[in-house]
């Protein structure tokens, strides 16, 4: 099972060596952003499948063009960054075969509000942090509502980046 980790932190959290420099120097150069120092945040892994799921689900929920910061990004190579990024952006960084997806922090939050209020889901941290537990306690729990437990994740990663004001970085 292919599994998906959110990372909240700088690109040395997220890469190794020469590719997390090279991210970290595109970065700067074109968004002017610099990695807030701070403790690194990861989330529970979950099910790759699940991201395709939510995806999935936001569109058929809300229809085709909704959440764009969600349903038209890749897990791979992908950051949010809590600055302004006026649309999705496919990023060129040396040495790397696949371009980096760079997209809004903030934005990616409101889609997942957006989508939390059509599926009367939860948005506060508690209760996030309870439903996220109900997956981890279950023992079949990590094998069903892959995009619920997605959902979960990605919120409670996302929330955690806007308070340090750090990068979110979808890992695989």
């Amino acid at each position: 099972m292919r599994t998906l980790t959110f990372i909240v932190g700088a690109p040395a959290d997220a890469f190794d060596g020469a590719f997390a420099s090279a991210v970290s120097d595109e970065l700067r150069k074109r968004y002017s952003f610099t990695a807030a120092a701070g403790d690194r945040y990861e989330s529970e892994p979950v099910n790759a499948r699940g991201w395709g799921e939510l995806q999935t689900l936001i569109r058929n929920m809300m229809g085709a063009g909704a959440a764009p910061h969600l349903t038209s990004v890749d897990a791979y190579q992908t950051v949010y960054l809590p600055t302004e990024v006026p649309a999705i952006e496919h990023v060129a960084v040396a040495n790397a075969a696949d371009p980096l997806h760079v997209a809004s922090l903030t934005a990616l939050i409101a889609d997942l509000g957006s989508f939390a209020s059509h599926a009367q889901l939860p948005t506060d941290d508690v209760e996030l942090m309870q439903m996220a537990a109900q997956y981890l306690e279950d023992e079949n729990g990590l094998d069903r509502e892959l995009d619920f437990q997605m959902y979960v994740q990605l919120m409670l990663s996302a929330k955690q980046a806007l308070a340090r004001k750090q990068a979110l970085w979808v890992v695989s």
